[in-house]
């Protein structure tokens, strides 16, 4: 069987808030405040604790699911129905992913310290691939 894949960029996501003050705002306090609102790990990086990559299955699935992080111990089994989310344990980490479905791979590919991807696997074992960059 084969597996199809649709890739979906959605550009450039970039949240900068705190970034820009009022413009009517000159206190130093108002400067100050914004300093402290500023991304700590870094722009164009996702932050520890965000979703790195996100896999959904369809419930009118039968076939087996299994997503294997290199950079995480074990693989991860999934049901029809089931959603899987794995989170970022470090600031900036980088990871590469093998989706299988039905024992063929269907996404191998390492997901960057700048993107949240989305894997779905529909009812007839196709998969669509979302992603996300900064």
């Amino acid at each position: 069987m084969q597996r199809r894949r649709v890739l979906t960029s959605l550009g450039s996501l970039a949240l900068l808030s705190g970034c820009l003050g009022s413009p009517s705002a000159s206190s130093s306090e108002t400067e100050t405040e914004t300093a402290t609102t500023t991304d700590e790990c870094g722009w164009p990086q996702f932050c520890e604790g965000s979703e790195m990559v996100e896999v959904a299955v369809s419930g009118g699935f039968s076939g087996e699911v299994v997503l294997k992080p290199a950079c995480r111990e074990g693989d991860v089994e999934l049901s029809p129905g089931e959603t899987e989310t794995l989170t970022r344990e470090v600031d900036a980490e980088t990871c590469d992913v093998t989706l299988l479905v039905d024992g063929e791979v269907a996404y191998d590919e390492r997901i960057q310290d700048y993107e949240f991807v989305t894997l779905r696997v529909g009812s007839d074992g196709e998969v669509t691939v979302e992603t996300v960059e900064l």
